[in-house]
């Protein structure tokens, strides 16, 4: 298991789960509601709607978080896994220099 995987997994449901609840907090403001549902998912949509993925903007927000969000979480875990076996390599090699003795 990472931690740095799952960590950054945490983090990004704690965000989720934020702008959800401040979204249905946001009873009278449509606008807000609908820009605190895209923000855990914005960076996601962009990179797609630049690659030119179609169709993303007839996603309801269960589809969307679904189609996107739970990819997110394999990646940031991926991610945080890469990180902990880098520094677990950095950790092993042995130093270089002036030696103390």
């Amino acid at each position: 298991m990472s931690r740095i995987g799952l960590v950054l997994c945490v983090l990004y449901a704690v965000l989720i789960g934020l702008c959800v609840w401040g979204s249905m907090a946001a009873e009278g403001d449509p606008k807000g509601a609908f820009v605190l549902l895209q923000l855990p998912l914005a960076t996601q949509l962009g990179a797609l709607d630049w690659l030119g993925v179609p169709g993303l903007s007839r996603l309801s927000w269960t589809a969307a978080y679904a189609l996107i969000g739970l990819p997110t979480f394999a990646l940031l875990y991926g991610a945080g896994w890469a990180l902990g076996r880098l520094g677990g390599m950095l950790r092993r090699t042995p130093r270089r220099g002036i030696d103390a003795s």
